[in-house]
């Protein structure tokens, strides 16, 4: 081999690994192989990327139990109607209570 040729094969040999060089990423992977294939462009080498990282979505708030006896919306218009109904004493969240038949508001009205 001639020292012209010898030169030539380093000059080509040179430029071949300056272009795989330039073309290839700066970070490399794990495998040497399927980093230079994915660097060409050849996708049927290439692992499939990772899905990007979500947090979990935020817990919903624990709801409060609704009461075990729901209030209604009528209410005696005095303790006479009460005690003439004979509901009286009328305690509090029980049918036909309202605050303004409880004077010291200890839950118990017309007593």
């Amino acid at each position: 081999m001639t020292s012209k040729t010898l030169f030539a094969r380093i000059g080509f040999g040179g430029f071949v690994l300056a272009a795989a060089m330039m073309t290839t990423p700066a970070v490399a992977a794990a495998d040497p192989i399927t980093d230079f294939l994915c660097g060409t462009g050849s996708a049927q080498f290439c692992p499939p990327p990772l899905a990007p990282f979500l947090p979990p979505p935020p817990a919903p708030a624990p709801q409060s139990a609704p009461p075990a006896h729901a209030p209604s919306t009528f209410q005696y218009k005095n303790c006479t109607e009460a005690r003439d109904a004979g509901a009286a004493p009328v305690y509090r969240d029980e049918y036909g209570y309202g605050p303004h038949l409880d004077r010291d508001n200890d839950g118990i009205g017309c007593e």
